[in-house]
């Protein structure tokens, strides 16, 4: 059975990465229209309640809070990273794939270390 912090976390990435493309989805038009606000809310309403998901993995790796910070903050960074270039169409450099790469290699390290 997966732990209910793992669920946490992956939920919390998803949330995460959901309110980025929502900023980025406003950020679009200018602002004060409809579509910044619908980003601006939706962004925010997801990315507040993410927290609580948060702060349940942070409950549940009491011992060790610095791997916790690891998970949820690279988890969302690599997720955000790849989905606003696939949705946004936007072309990622060769630097910026090395860089994404380097941070899911140092996550697993800092996972399997911990």
């Amino acid at each position: 059975m997966i732990p209910r912090w793992v669920i946490s976390l992956v939920v919390f990435w998803a949330m995460q990465v959901f309110a980025s493309v929502a900023f980025k989805y406003g950020s679009k038009t200018g602002a004060h229209d409809r579509r910044w606000y619908a980003g601006f809310i939706g962004g925010n309403v997801v990315g507040a309640t993410s927290v609580l998901l948060m702060m349940e993995v942070y409950g549940a790796m009491k011992d060790n809070p610095n791997l916790a910070a690891v998970l949820v903050t690279s988890g969302a960074f690599i997720g955000s990273q790849i989905a606003l270039a696939l949705i946004f169409r936007s072309r990622l450099a060769v630097r910026q794939w090395a860089g994404i790469v380097l941070v899911a290699v140092g996550t697993a390290a800092a996972a399997w270390g911990g």
